[in-house]
């Protein structure tokens, strides 16, 4: 038989290229860690180990929001606690202020640290956390949480709170808004708030006259002089210039009653006012059950520098109620992110279980034999050494070689 030296080409040619291909295929095995470089190789294999690096890929952002909720809620809890030490501290001064040997002196003193702790409160409640966002304005992160001075605080922020989704099925929040933590705060009696339009003055939380009494009025209390007042239903006479429900006369500290709209004989809510009222000034006692801590301190500062008496007394004592509230409210937001810290904790060990899990999954679709591919390789680089040995040696072959 005959072979020409054109077949002898083609057939070395196309021997020694499958040889190459199957020796690249090897390595690309060998470079990857996977026996399946294309999914040719293995369409089934392929396909399910396609599954499993999806679920890989959105375990790692999963692990990473675990890893950001975790640090943002540690964050979250040092903040509560820095706030909940600010309080205790100023409650310390005024159980100290409720001393009756005091001087005016003394007690301007305390007013001044605890202006000092209302700065230090503020600060911490515009407080951002490792992204820069501010951890307390709910849903807006970039907006500052609180604004204001002892005069007068405003939430900026929103009623929001911030989510992160750290599982296939949970979004743990990771934020408590400002609202919620600072001005929305219980108030003593739990049925109304009493609130002033003066700084020379305070009112009293005051309290029901009895148990089912307040019926939800709305009242207003203007000074006509400094020593004489109206009471009125600020319902039905918002502007307090009609017919008052009674007047009184005004001696800082004592009792004031707040008689029932519809029955001027039956009285509903008693308060208490000190200071130094002057005419034109209004308190006003509304239903509801929430204050806010600036305020509560700011009461606390105006109290220290003017009032005296029966007053005085009432106002350390509202002002022990609101910020033993302040501080309940703070202490139970604190356990809510301690129990989201221990959630996330365990979804962390779980993500750890279930990554190993996916790690051996893919092993054992497309896991490469090391031992198998490194034997292969060696043996087909020896295949395609002799292939191309002998076909040099073949392709220098000539008819005259044979001729003597």
């Amino acid at each position: 038989m005959r072979i020409s030296t054109s077949i002898i080409y083609d057939t070395n040619v196309s021997t020694i290229g499958r040889q190459q291909v199957d020796l690249v295929h090897t390595q690309q095995q060998l470079s990857t860690g996977s026996r399946v470089v294309n999914p040719s190789d293995d369409p089934v294999a392929s396909a399910r180990a396609l599954e499993v690096s999806q679920s890989v890929a959105h375990l790692a952002v999963q692990t990473e929001n675990q890893g950001t909720a975790m640090d943002t809620l540690k964050s979250l809890d040092s903040q509560l606690g820095s706030m909940s030490d600010v309080l205790d501290y100023i409650r310390e001064r005024v159980v100290q202020a409720g001393d009756g040997t005091l001087s005016q002196t003394d007690r301007d003193s305390l007013a001044t640290d605890i202006r000092t702790q209302f700065d230090s409160l503020l600060n911490l409640a515009n407080t951002k956390d490792s992204s820069g966002d501010y951890l307390f304005s709910g849903y807006k992160g970039d907006a500052q949480a609180f604004s204001g001075n002892l005069s007068g605080v405003t939430y900026q922020g929103d009623q929001g709170v911030r989510t992160l989704l750290v599982s296939n099925t949970r979004q743990v929040p990771v934020s408590v808004n400002g609202n919620e933590l600072l001005m929305n705060i219980s108030s003593i009696n739990g049925t109304f708030t009493s609130s002033a339009n003066s700084a020379a003055a305070v009112i009293s939380d005051g309290t029901v006259s009895g148990p089912v009494a307040y019926s939800g009025s709305h009242y207003g209390i203007k000074f006509t002089s400094a020593t004489t007042y109206d009471v009125f239903d600020t319902e039905a006479d918002p502007s307090m210039v009609g017919t008052p429900l009674g007047s009184g006369t005004y001696v800082s500290g004592q009792t004031i009653s707040l008689p029932d709209p519809s029955d001027a004989t039956t009285t509903e809510i008693q308060v208490s006012i000190a200071g130094s009222p002057a005419a034109g000034d209004t308190f006003a006692i509304t239903p509801g059950s929430s204050s806010d801590v600036f305020s509560t301190i700011k009461q606390l500062v105006i109290g220290l520098e003017s009032t005296t008496g029966t007053g005085y007394s009432q106002m350390i004592s509202d002002t022990l109620g609101r910020l033993d509230n302040a501080m309940e409210n703070i202490t139970r937001l604190r356990a809510q992110g301690g129990s989201r810290q221990v959630e996330v904790e365990a979804l962390q060990n779980i993500g750890g279980d279930t990554k190993i899990q996916y790690a051996d999954r893919l092993d054992r679709l497309v896991g490469l034999d090391y031992a198998s591919a490194i034997s292969d390789f060696q043996q087909q680089q020896t295949y395609l050494e002799a292939a191309r040995n002998t076909f040099a040696k073949i392709s220098g072959l000539s008819l005259f070689n044979f001729i003597s």
